[in-house]
């Protein structure tokens, strides 16, 4: 009697190791795949955030359509950060800077002058950086 529930101790402390041992891989691997997820978009997000940005794009874009763009990016970028998808931060260069970081920028656009603003996409086809020239 003593050795059978020996035996019974010693099986059921395997089990629970196994159950261990299993939930620590399956958090593992739900963990990983979150991350990957996170950091690759499909392509409907893609589209969905790029086609806020793309009516700015172009070769003669008005100074007060070049304000508006400025102000959504600095509004994307505060919001990415607060949610900790730094991948969709837009840094901007040119007739004004604006860096991920940035809580506000310096709005050197004019409602008369037209420029050329030209986005950059990363390998997903996330635009990530705009520049903006006068053309």
């Amino acid at each position: 009697m003593e050795n059978a529930s020996k035996a019974l101790i010693i099986a059921g402390s395997i089990l629970i190791a196994i159950m261990i041992v299993s939930l620590g891989i399956l958090v593992f691997n739900n963990m990983g795949n979150s991350a990957k997820n996170m950091a690759n978009m499909d392509k409907q997000q893609i589209a969905a955030f790029n086609s806020k940005i793309t009516p700015y794009l172009g070769e003669a874009i008005s100074g007060s359509q070049v304000n508006a763009l400025l102000q959504y990016c600095l509004s994307v970028n505060m919001a990415a950060k607060q949610s900790g998808e730094t991948y969709k931060c837009i840094t901007v260069e040119g007739a004004t800077s604006l860096s991920p970081g940035d809580t506000s920028y310096k709005r050197v656009t004019t409602s008369g002058t037209y420029y050329k603003v030209k986005g950059i996409y990363d390998s997903n086809g996330l635009i990530t950086k705009i520049t903006i020239s006068n053309p």
